[in-house]
């Protein structure tokens, strides 16, 4: 049976946008991306409530302060869980130090509404293709929102992080936006496209927010966006007008241009973050 628990964040107004799958099985359990320090108990007591008392598994799509800065204070809670994540991201879980420093420089005051970071045991944390749990789930590299990002495979589902950007169904239709923080490196992102593409036939979970069942969709989508973003932004030769480019974006992306559909406080987070992602973008244009 698989859960989407949201994390919201009341001091910044973030609703329907942070959220962890809990995934339980026959006999285990896992959680995909925990979430900041500061919704960590409100995830524990959702996890209780629902009978749980053992986490097997919490796989880390990548170590983002929102997805997954309170992994440390939840493997103080399930001791026994193992933390699987791409071996990039295993000193910065041990010794977090440089992750939290370099959060609270991009994120500013978000990065302190998160919360603190804490280390987590060596010995908790597992690397590699493979999970084993119940009948298996397959580990994809995908750099490209992260060095760190990868994507999990279980059986006709795929966890795929921020790899696609951030998504909201819209009655019949979907929006869309790329999340491309600094250091952006585009051919990462168009390698990480391949890799994932044999698993796309199937529903999507995402790190923000909810799922899809029409992956293919979602993939080609995606694609086409970030190759017209790059184009768009790379046409302002390194301008540092975000307004104009924004403008720019919204008559010629019309997956993004929705975003006016989202409800108004989704709308005013989007655009900050959509600052953001040009801003990932216009530093290696």
């Amino acid at each position: 049976m698989l859960e989407l628990i949201d994390l919201d964040i009341e001091s910044l107004g973030y609703s329907k946008f942070i959220s962890a799958w809990l995934y339980r099985g026959k006999n285990q359990t896992f959680i995909v991306d925990p979430g900041p320090a500061a919704t960590i108990d409100h995830l524990i007591r959702e996890i209780e409530s629902r009978g749980i008392n053992k986490i097997d598994w919490v796989l880390l799509t990548h170590i983002h302060m929102d997805h997954a800065g309170g992994i440390g204070h939840l493997i103080q809670r399930f001791a026994d869980a193992r933390v699987a994540c791409h071996e990039k991201a295993v000193p910065h879980l041990v010794d977090p130090a440089r992750l939290l420093e370099g959060s609270r420089k991009v994120l500013q005051s978000v990065a302190e509404a998160y919360g603190d970071i804490r280390p987590v045991p060596s010995g908790s944390i597992v690397t590699g293709a493979h999970i084993d749990f119940e009948d298996g789930i397959a580990v994809i590299p995908t750099p490209g929102h992260a060095p760190h990002h990868q994507c999990f495979v279980f059986r006709d589902i795929l966890f795929c992080g921020e790899l696609f950007g951030v998504f909201y169904t819209l009655g019949n239709t979907f929006y869309l936006r790329p999340a491309t923080p600094p250091r952006f490196i585009y051919e990462d992102f168009l390698e990480s496209m391949e890799k994932i593409r044999p698993y796309v036939d199937r529903n999507l979970c995402f790190g923000h927010y909810g799922s899809f069942s029409n992956g293919a969709e979602i993939f080609e989508a995606a694609g086409s966006q970030l190759s017209l973003w790059v184009d768009v932004i790379r046409s302002h030769g390194g301008s540092a007008d975000v307004d104009m480019i924004i403008s720019d974006l919204m008559t010629k992306d019309p997956v993004f241009s929705r975003v006016k559909h989202l409800h108004g406080r989704h709308c005013e987070r989007e655009m900050y973050f959509t600052r953001n992602a040009i801003r990932g973008i216009s530093g290696a244009a």
